[in-house]
């Protein structure tokens, strides 16, 4: 196997067999590539770099010394010199996306000289004649298949170059010295049909549209050949703005005349325009928001698509017969039937392109461009069978009005693209008009680029980068406007054709914009040899695919309402101009989301008992559950009324109506609700005026239906999301009862000693710091006041963040209506953690404590028969008590302290776990892994655990004493899947 061996600084040739024979000492490195060239720099690293484009990196595959090369990377390479020692580097126009890399552990670390001499020694002829063609040849026949490409490109930028540079300035706006349609002079102007025809300012007014075209486009072709990561994309004037442009013109004109100020105000237009976009471009790119575009009504734009089509359309019409459209019977009599000769060629070429496109299924992308180009033949092939003479047809308007000849293509026309602009001629007022088309077009340019980079990336195989390819049209269309240019992009259908005819790489973008730099000189001369049938059918084209595409295959897309925005666009853009187009895409945007909310948005998702519902609050009190459980006094009586969507002032009222209804069905019966839970979480947005509905919601709950406590859930620890202080008026409304006539429970009727005190146990917190502390108890400070007085001091309405503490609050009432002194134990049990820990004996009479609530079916000798097979265990804060993945060997009980269980994915849901509570107990039993990584969060944390082996031995000694741990597994994992159906995205659902 023929390879290289590395000894100190020498490199040398070899079979594999043979060099490892001769040499005890050196590296043996894998063979090269065949078809590649060995380079030499100056590092100690042999890599095998396949570098793409300008030296972008794709990805790395290591190559462990002695490996084949040819087994790293797929077949063919693509090797290129990029900051290694020895790379070897094979030209070849396929692509791989992949980078190869061998380290040379023990060779020389920097003798890149000695390393060059040696290599040196080396026949070249001996490496090329065995290896593989010459790179000379590699290069020469890379270069034949890129000028294929660049040829290609040249010639489309031509074609389309014609029919749009002569579509910026009006119709009516003539060239100078043309006797067929103008006057000589610009008080004495003709007129064709009931249009006036005004003299354009300078020579040939066709070559300067052409050069603005190849301007911009060169300028596009400039910066993306440095600035984009695609080695194969084309830029191009941004020819869908034409009628955008021709509206400026009409403001200008409209300001100033017909004459040269007037150009140079439409010009500073074009240019400040330009620089407009490219701020718009770098703005997006810089702050990483190349999506914000996909938040304009799609349907407003495809209705600016629509209009746009049929614009160029109209166009197509008029560059076709040289005269002004008009949608008046003397208007379609001028261009339809007194020039009808000259729209026939368009009508005729356009219906042959699509029964060939059709016929051939879009399968030749290609098809369109070389139809363009064969045109022009076969128009002077038709000329020439009918013996119509070429200047007879220039008479007739069949061509473009030739450049006045002066000589040398070099001449001052050349320039006068960079010295139109005067300030001191421009109207500011102009100006100022312009500004909403000016916004129209911006806002039009911009949904481009973020469209054509991801299906370019696609078609490629290439990952972009959106916010650096917004920049890179930022500097192009700058670039362009400084100079007065139209604004650019890269074209996605040019650059499309250009991959696929191998157009790639630096030198060919340059060749790319070489060729245009030349028909930027020579073109307008070769110009007026095209017929206008030519660039008329390319627009025609153009316009019917995208009306087409704005208002016959959108049909199916979109509703009824969005599909006559689009018709309102597209009519008011073709009848009223641009900026009645951008009024009527607000119109259409606006109506459509009012009738949609209106329409589509009901703002109740559902409403239910609390029946199935439960809070997070896991371990209360056997006679605490008891009263929940019971239909006549627990959980059924919370009704809990969701709502969604946006509320606002035109649902509102469909919302108010709709709680009162369902309130009204529960109002007098057996299921009539104590607490009623309207729940907000799922809403998306709120206006001020649904908000002041729904504060007088709260006031007719109570007052109409004899509802006690309304709870309003905002979904947000910040409160309601609107400008309206909801969370506020609510509270402020909430009233003691002790004020009330109406109150849920008589102080007397139900308590005859008003004196018991119900009183936190000694050592116990009242502070807020306490997470555990119930939400009543936090609500009504009940340290050291009476039973009655806590009752009667219930406040009727509340604002939770989020449901589950709006059913912790509302269990809370529900216990404290029966019975004060079962939720004071029950609050207690929550509490409980901070009883005194002052001595083993307190701990550990806690953590049986903890059993007996957890095993109520059990006895005290069942107590402490389980009880004494788990051993005490002691943690200080951020201990980390077992990760996530880790075998399930043990049950613990939290009998002091708090712990953390963390999730760790890429939601990192967490869950705070209390004293009483155990954990591992389904692993234990199920024998998963852990599901979780548990933390110690508070200061200290004092645990009971049961290991495997002892969990084995009780349920082979005493199953029976075994089965109260599978009861707390069962009930753990009811509680959890009963909260989790409360709120499917809710975070206190993990398994521990």
């Amino acid at each position: 196997m023929m390879g290289y061996f590395i000894k100190d600084d020498t490199i040398i040739k070899g079979d594999k067999s043979e060099l490892e024979s001769q040499h005890s000492t050196g590296k043996y490195v894998a063979p090269a590539p065949i078809d590649s060239k060995l380079f030499i720099s100056d590092d100690s690293r042999i890599e095998l770099a396949r570098v793409e484009g300008r030296g972008q990196h794709a990805a790395h595959v290591t190559v462990l010394p002695g490996e084949d090369v040819k087994q790293a990377a797929p077949s063919p390479h693509k090797w290129q010199l990029s900051r290694s020692t020895l790379t070897f580097a094979r030209r070849s126009s396929s692509k791989v996306a992949s980078l190869g890399s061998l380290s040379i552990e023990d060779g020389p670390e920097d003798r890149g000289g000695d390393l060059r001499s040696s290599f040196e020694s080396l026949s070249k002829s001996n490496w090329e004649a065995e290896e593989g063609p010459s790179l000379t040849k590699s290069i020469c026949v890379k270069l034949a298949s890129q000028l294929s490409a660049v040829a290609i490109i040249s010639v489309l930028n031509f074609m389309i170059g014609i029919p749009f540079g002569a579509s910026y300035f009006p119709v009516e706006w003539s060239n100078a010295g043309n006797s067929s349609s103008v006057s000589t002079g610009s008080d004495e102007d003709d007129s064709i049909g009931s249009v006036v025809m005004h003299e354009f300012p300078l020579p040939g007014k066709e070559a300067l549209g052409l050069r603005m075209f190849l301007f911009s486009t060169m300028m596009a072709q400039l910066v993306l050949t440095f600035a984009s990561k695609f080695t194969s994309g084309v830029g191009l004037q941004m020819v869908e703005n034409v009628p955008f442009c021709l509206e400026l013109a009409r403001i200008v004109i409209a300001e100033q005349g017909y004459g040269m100020e007037a150009l140079s105000t439409l010009c500073f237009l074009f240019g400040f325009s330009s620089v407009v976009v490219g701020a718009f471009f770098y703005f997006l790119g810089k702050f990483n928001m190349g999506r914000v575009v996909y938040f304009f009504p799609t349907h407003v734009m495809v209705g600016c698509i629509g209009g746009i089509g049929a614009f160029i359309c109209i166009t197509s019409l008029e560059v076709s017969t040289n005269t002004t459209f008009q949608f008046t019977i003397d208007g379609a009599k001028n261009g339809l039937v007194d020039h009808f000769y000259l729209l026939a060629p368009v009508l005729a070429f356009e219906v042959v392109l699509r029964i060939l496109m059709n016929v051939t299924h879009h399968r030749y992308p290609l098809l369109a461009p070389i139809y363009y180009c064969s045109i022009t033949p076969i128009f002077y092939l038709i000329l020439w069978s009918v013996d119509f003479d070429f200047d007879a047809s220039e008479n007739a308007a069949f061509f473009f009005p030739p450049l006045a000849s002066s000589g040398s293509v070099f001449s001052e026309e050349l320039f006068d693209i960079f010295r139109i602009i005067d300030l001191r001629t421009i109207s500011w007022t102009a100006v100022v008009k312009s500004f909403p088309t000016v916004a129209s077009l911006t806002a039009f340019s911009l949904i481009h680029v973020p469209i054509n980079i991801p299906a370019f990336a696609i078609s490629t195989n290439v990952e972009p980068d959106m916010n650096a390819e917004l920049i890179a049209h930022a500097y192009s269309n700058t670039l362009s406007g400084i100079f007065g240019g139209l604004q650019n992009y890269m074209a996605y259908s040019n650059s499309v054709i250009y991959s696929k005819a191998n157009g790639d790489g630096m030198a060919s973008s340059m060749g790319v914009l070489a060729a245009t730099a030349v028909i930027f000189i020579y073109g307008p001369t070769m110009a007026s040899f095209i017929p206008r049938c030519m660039a008329g059918t390319l627009l025609l084209h153009v316009g019917v695919d995208l009306f087409l595409e704005g208002v016959y295959e959108s049909w199916s897309d979109y509703d009824r309402l969005e599909y006559a925005g689009i018709w309102l666009i597209t009519l008011c853009m073709i009848s009223m101009g641009m900026d009645a187009a951008l009024v009527a895409g607000v119109i259409a945007a606006l109506s459509t989301y009012a009738v949609q909310s209106i329409t589509y948005q009901y703002p109740i998702r559902g409403a239910m008992t609390a029946a199935r519902l439960r809070s997070s609050t896991w371990n209360r009190s056997t006679e605490a559950e008891k009263i929940l459980m019971d239909p006549a006094t627990g959980r059924p009586k919370i009704y809990v009324i969701q709502l969604q969507g946006h509320i606002f002032f035109g649902n509102a009222t469909t919302m108010t109506e709709e709680v009162n209804t369902l309130l009204r069905g529960k109002h007098g019966t057996d299921s009539q609700p104590i607490v009623v839970i309207l729940d907000f979480s799922p809403v998306l947005g709120l206006d001020s005026s649904a908000a002041q509905t729904i504060a007088k919601l709260n006031d007719s709950i109570r007052r109409n239906f004899d509802i006690e406590i309304v709870i309003f859930v905002s979904g947000r620890e910040e409160g309601f999301l609107c400008a309206y202080d909801l969370s506020h008026r609510v509270d402020k409304d909430a009233c003691s009862r002790l004020s009330t006539t109406n109150q849920l429970l008589q102080p007397d009727k139900y308590f005859e000693d008003d004196e018991d005190a119900f009183v936190l146990q000694p050592g116990q917190s009242n502070d807020d710091t306490s997470t555990v502390i119930s939400l009543t108890a936090r609500a009504l400070q009940f340290r050291d006041r009476s039973k009655a007085t806590i009752i009667a001091d219930i406040p009727n309405s509340r604002v939770c963040a989020s449901l589950d503490e709006a059913l912790i609050f509302a269990e809370d009432v529900l216990i404290a209506i029966m019975d004060t002194a079962v939720l004071q134990d029950d609050v207690n049990e929550r509490f409980s953690q901070h009883l005194s820990a002052t001595s083993w004996h307190s701990i550990e009479e806690g953590a049986k404590y903890f059993l007996s609530t957890l095993c109520r079916e059990a006895t005290s000798s069942d107590i402490d028969s389980l009880f004494q097979l788990f051993v005490r265990e002691s943690y200080e804060h951020d201990d980390v008590i077992w990760k996530q993945g880790d075998p399930s060997d043990s049950l613990k009980l939290l009998v002091d302290g708090l712990l953390i269980s963390l999730l760790e994915d890429e939601h990192g849901a967490t869950e705070t776990i209390h004293p009483g509570s155990t954990i591992g107990e389904l692993g234990l039993v199920y024998g998963s892994r852990r599901f979780t990584t548990v933390k110690v969060l508070s200061n200290e944390g004092i645990l009971y655990s049961l290991n495997k082996d002892k969990w084995l031995q009780l349920i082979r000694e005493d199953p029976r004493t075994a089965r109260f741990i599978d009861l707390i597994v069962v009930r753990y994992l009811a509680h959890r899947v009963q909260h989790v159906s409360n709120n499917i995205l809710g975070r206190r659902s993990l398994p521990v």
